[in-house]
């Protein structure tokens, strides 16, 4: 898998689902002793014990043949993950699109435009000088339907679908109703836990049409992600039995500038990665603003996101 998670979480699964859950709790089997053997330790092979990765995944319209299009388009999810080499641990700080940020010639805009404007190399710049973190290491960016399309192919996810008074706790649950027929969202979904194919997973994903907005759309990729991790640790005869499907969608929608050595170490260490192994959270806002050319953006709790970075991602 190559997203942060389609990096760590489905290539690690997919290595794991390969050689085989060990027998014995905490044991190795012989094929997975042979491979630590042979493939490097992330540590050695990137000289350091923290890998930072620039997730990007992008928005898209439509051509007036009503076909999908990515050109020239913005980052929809940015994610900025801090990889512990040492400790096996994922940790994901959500950036929300509409965040203001300064872009290379000084102007304001919502901080994904940084990606329409100069592609993943200004989207890496522009982030990590918004977060105030050295530059990236790597870059992981998801096409149209990567997301949809690796979800049919391990045959859904489970998701606990929520409304925005149940993922803030201030309410109870209730159902998603939404239309977007030029958008091509169309969302109908009880409440509660339940088996969702790639398009309505997404279209969940996708879902800000509440008095949340998008930090709860946020959450729900969270939980889609979430989702996704555990059907492949869970499940390793169902991902082995989707192997062809899933490496098809990887090579298709995935483009990153990891080495498909620096892949398969990765792929190694993480190969029992859980859930629980995984922290995620996302960058608050304070008030909203007008931009010239932009409309409306957010503007950062700065305390706040710089506390959430120096949890994450200081001395590291």
């Amino acid at each position: 898998m190559r997203r942060f998670l389609t990096v760590l979480g489905v290539a690690s699964a997919l290595f794991a689902a390969a050689l085989m859950r060990p027998q014995v709790p905490g044991s190795l089997n012989a094929a997975q002793a042979v491979a630590r053997l042979l493939v490097p330790a992330p540590q050695e092979l990137f000289g350091k014990t923290h890998l930072h990765l620039l997730v990007v995944g992008l928005d898209y319209d439509y051509t007036a043949r009503d076909l999908e299009s990515s050109a020239h388009s913005r980052s929809d999810v940015i994610m900025a993950v801090n990889v512990d080499l040492a400790k096996r641990r994922i940790e994901e700080l959500s950036v929300p699109r509409d965040m203001e940020a300064t872009m290379p010639d000084g102007s304001l805009a919502k901080i994904n435009q940084a990606q329409s404007e100069g592609g993943i190399g200004e989207s890496q710049a522009v982030v990590s000088r918004w977060l105030g973190i050295p530059p990236f290491d790597r870059y992981v960016v998801l096409r149209i339907d990567t997301l949809k399309n690796l979800i049919d192919a391990v045959g859904g996810v489970t998701v606990d679908v929520q409304s925005a008074d149940a993922l803030r706790h201030l309410g109870p649950n209730g159902p998603l109703n939404y239309d977007d027929s030029w958008g091509h969202l169309h969302v109908h979904l009880r409440p509660g836990p339940q088996h969702l194919d790639g398009d309505r997973a997404v279209g969940y994903a996708r879902f800000r049409h509440d008095w949340c907005s998008d930090p709860c759309r946020i959450l729900r990729q969270q939980q889609v992600i979430h989702a996704l991790a555990q059907q492949l640790a869970a499940n390793k005869l169902t991902t082995l039995l989707h192997v062809r499907e899933l490496l098809d969608v990887i090579r298709r929608d995935v483009q990153t500038d990891l080495t498909p050595r620096e892949e398969l170490s990765l792929a190694v260490a993480f190969a029992r990665l859980k859930a629980s192994d995984i922290v995620t959270a996302q960058v608050p806002f304070t008030t909203a603003v007008n931009l010239p050319d932009y409309g409306d953006a957010i503007v950062p709790d700065e305390v706040e996101k710089r506390r959430l970075v120096g949890a994450m991602f200081d001395a590291r």
